[in-house]
C-alpha cells in the first residue's frame, strides 16, 4: 500500500523543529548542570492549512479521518525547501550504519548549502536530513555533514532524494475539523516524524 501524500497546495504555513532527545539535571543547591544526551532526534511540525470550503474541505477532511488519528502516516513534501538546479544524480558511496551523522556521496554536479535538505529511502521508509555544513564537490564526490543522525543502515547506491525532499510524518492529536461560516473549513496539523 501507497503512503498518502498531504495535497500541498492548499498548506497555509508550517512550523518545523529538530527535537532532540537531552535532559538537562539542575542542582538546586549550586545551580549546575548535568546534561544527559541520549542521541535521538526527530522532526515535528505545526502545519496549518489555507480555508478550504465545499468538495476541497470534505477531501481534506477525509484525508485526515482515513489515516485513522494516530495510527496512519503520511508523506509531507516540505514545500518550504527550495531545490537548487544543476545538483546532478547524487547517490551513497560508501555504506553507512544506523547514528552516523556523515555520508560520503558521488555524482554530484554542484553542491548544496548549509540548512539545505535531502531525503534518503521512499515511502515507508523515507526520512529528511538537514545539512550542517556547506557541500562543496571534489571531482563528483563530496562528504555529507547533516542532522538527525542515521536511523537504519543505508547501502552503497541509494540515491539522494533533492527534488522535493520529503518527511514521513504521524499525528500527535486529532486533526478537528473547525467550520465557521459560509461552509469555510480549517485544519491544523500536529505532527511527528513516524519513526
Amino acid at each position: 500500500m501507497t503512503t498518502p501524500v498531504l495535497p500541498l497546495t492548499l498548506v497555509s504555513s508550517l512550523e518545523r523543529r529538530l527535537v532532540t532527545s537531552v535532559a538537562e539535571a539542575r542542582s538546586p543547591f549550586t545551580g549546575t548542570s548535568q546534561i544527559q544526551d541520549w542521541g535521538a532526534s526527530w522532526w515535528e511540525y505545526q502545519i496549518e492549512m489555507a480555508v478550504t470550503q465545499g468538495a476541497k474541505a470534505r477531501r481534506l477532511s477525509a484525508f485526515f479521518t482515513a489515516l485513522g488519528g494516530l495510527r496512519g502516516r503520511f508523506l509531507f513534501p516540505d514545500p518550504s525547501i527550495e531545490v537548487p538546479l544543476g545538483l546532478g544524480t547524487p547517490y551513497v558511496q560508501e555504506a553507512q550504519v544506523a547514528g552516523a551523522s556523515t555520508l560520503r556521496t558521488a555524482g554530484w554536479g554542484l553542491g548544496l548549502r548549509a540548512g539545505d535538505f535531502f531525503q534518503l529511502g521512499s515511502d515507508a521508509t523515507t526520512r529528511l536530513y538537514q545539512l550542517t555544513a556547506d557541500v562543496t564537490p571534489l571531482g563528483s564526490e563530496a562528504t555529507l555533514a547533516f542532522v538527525p543522525s542515521l536511523r537504519s543502515f543505508v547501502p552503497v547506491g541509494m540515491l539522494l532524494g533533492l527534488d522535493a525532499p520529503s518527511v514521513l510524518l504521524r499525528l500527535t492529536t486529532p486533526v478537528p475539523s473547525v467550520i465557521g461560516r459560509a461552509d469555510q473549513h480549517r485544519f491544523t496539523i500536529s505532527a511527528r516524524e513516524a519513526l
